[in-house]
């Protein structure tokens, strides 16, 4: 794909994801669709931040969406863990009880983390280690991009 292509997309996507999210600050849409192309939005800008070609975006698409759903599994198990936590809490349960939970959180945090790793250091079958960092990198400034964003949305007065 050729270079102008990705700038084309990115700013069809752009124009077109971008007031869907801010219109859509009251809630999440019931049918997921400002999720979907805040993600779509992602991958044109990572394809064009680790100039990916075609076949490389298309392996780290589908490697990607193999990891995100085993981390969905994961933060449900997370969110579980945090409920059962809470439940322990308010029915004042023991120090051990407690520490229990607090332990299989430790270990489920460490897991996640590595489990990451593991991700990022087994796309090296396709990328280069300045592309696996390019990604990292973006990952990271793409997070705190929409955070920002979202935060200052959400501080507009509502009419």
């Amino acid at each position: 794909m050729k270079p102008y292509r990705f700038v084309v997309l990115f700013l069809l996507f752009a124009a077109v994801a971008v007031p869907e999210l801010t219109a859509q600050m009251d809630g999440p849409p019931p049918d997921g669709r400002g999720r979907q192309r805040l993600e779509e939005l992602r991958r044109l800008k990572m394809i064009e931040a680790l100039k990916l070609d075609e076949e490389q975006a298309v392996r780290l698409t589908v490697r990607e969406r193999e990891f995100r759903e085993k981390e969905k599994e994961r933060m449900d198990q997370r969110a579980e863990l945090l409920e059962e936590i809470s439940e322990l809490i308010k029915d004042e349960a023991d120090d051990a009880a407690l520490k229990n939970a607090l332990d299989r959180m430790n270990t489920l945090s460490v897991s996640i983390v590595e489990e990451r790793y593991t991700y990022v250091l087994s796309l090296k079958d396709f990328l280069s280690m300045e592309q696996i960092a390019r990604l990292v990198v973006f990952e990271h400034r793409f997070a705190e991009e929409v955070k920002r964003i979202l935060s200052n949305v959400r501080k507009r007065p509502h009419r």
